[in-house]
């Protein structure tokens, strides 16, 4: 016997489901069941068509099946994020799904994907999220390969800004990727995917001695399976960044043992940069890119503040003055004459024969990066011997 809205066999004298949960006792069973009548998407639908309208399946992975969905209440589009029904009955992979969802929805933040709902209709376990039209950094680097400076450096502060939040309340995300940045319509950097995000310091989900996140962006501590925390996202935002401004990896290898042992061992490759603005935006990449968490920046604001203290090259001083005279001039409203604020930057003044002033604040993490990364392209080898059992 089978039940009659999902499918799923049933033993004798069984009053509910075990899928769905549909009461037996109401609704007899049936005693065959025609495969193609009853697929995962029909179970789904059918479950969901009181609320949401299914439209577009926008991606499948192992842990999760997104659909663009009609909001039937409010007549809006939004993504409608489902467990397979493979993993419904997995207690790990529900908790995992269901932190995912309550931790996203904790944070409220515009770099961060907002959730709507959460719910679970007999088998059907799913949330609801924003619908994000500008899709995922990884596909604009697949089909770019590199960014500019500039939008490395907007990447940078909407992500770190975004992280800095969620790692002031405890969070860490622990699989900073480009799969799990995307864009709006307005082209805003959003961070999703708190799947594995957890609080605390603690680097597992559960004791099956698998170290979680993805090998390619793991910080050498979260490849050794050791504690974390915000830093090891740095690391991995680092990375990001790194393959944006370079236009490939900076670790590969045929497997997750041999990304992780370069990780952990090998010095950050320092690449062929064409002008000095890729050049000093390396020097924040390589700080994130640090062995030790102590040599990383320390937080995502210290990481901010080296963004904004940043010199930029003549094009984009040029460009922030001109903003900058934009939105005086809305404000005003007596019209500002365009002699007000000069696009081109005034005469040096003469020399004069007082004392220097100290370098400013902004100045000062530069200085100290360069002198860590020296010490970072020759780690101890003995500290890090137990890193091949992080990735088993």
């Amino acid at each position: 016997m089978f039940c009659s809205r999902c499918g799923t066999g049933i033993p004798p004298s069984t009053q509910f489901c075990p899928s769905c949960g549909l009461d037996l006792r109401t609704t007899l069973p049936i005693d065959s069941v025609d495969p193609s009548a009853l697929s995962e998407l029909d179970v789904i639908r059918e479950a969901l068509a009181s609320d949401y309208e299914l439209r577009e399946e926008l991606g499948r992975g192992g842990m999760a099946i997104v659909f663009r969905a009609l909001d039937l209440h409010l007549q809006r589009e939004v993504a409608l994020k489902v467990l397979p029904f493979s993993l419904a009955f997995d207690s790990e992979f529900v908790e995992r799904f269901s932190r995912e969802a309550k931790t996203s929805g904790s944070l409220e933040h515009p770099h961060i994907i907002p959730v709507y709902r959460v719910g679970r209709t007999g088998r059907v376990i799913f949330f609801v999220m924003k619908l994000l039209r500008g899709g995922a950094l990884s596909k604009v680097l697949e089909e770019r390969r590199r960014l500019e400076p500039g939008e490395i450096r907007k990447l940078l502060s909407d992500v770190g800004s975004a992280l800095g939040y969620a790692h002031a309340r405890g969070i860490v995300h622990r699989d900073i990727k480009p799969d799990n940045i995307m864009f709006d319509e307005f082209g805003q950097c959003v961070v999703t995917d708190f799947g594995i995000a957890k609080a605390g310091t603690n680097s597992r989900l559960t004791g099956t001695g698998m170290s979680i996140g993805t090998p390619h962006y793991m910080s050498p501590e979260q490849a050794r399976a050791q504690a974390i925390d915000g830093r090891s996202d740095l690391y991995s935002l680092g990375i990001v960044a790194y393959q944006a401004l370079v236009g490939e990896l900076p670790y590969d290898g045929e497997d997750s043992f041999s990304i992780g042992y370069k990780h952990i061992m090998e010095p950050i490759p320092v690449p062929l940069l064409d002008t000095m603005d890729e050049r000093r935006l390396f020097q924040i990449i390589r700080k994130l890119m640090m062995k030790d968490p102590v040599d990383r920046y320390q937080d995502a604001d210290a990481l901010l503040r080296d963004l904004e203290g940043q010199p930029r090259d003549g094009i984009a001083q040029q460009r922030r003055v001109t903003a900058e005279q934009a939105i005086i001039a809305r404000q005003s409203t007596t019209p500002i004459p365009a002699q007000s604020i000069p696009l081109e930057p005034p005469p040096a003044a003469p020399p004069v024969k007082t004392p220097l002033p100290r370098p400013s604040v902004a100045t000062t993490p530069r200085r100290s990066v360069m002198r860590r990364s020296v010490v970072a392209a020759e780690p101890e080898r003995g500290k890090w011997v137990p890193w091949a059992f992080a990735l088993i």
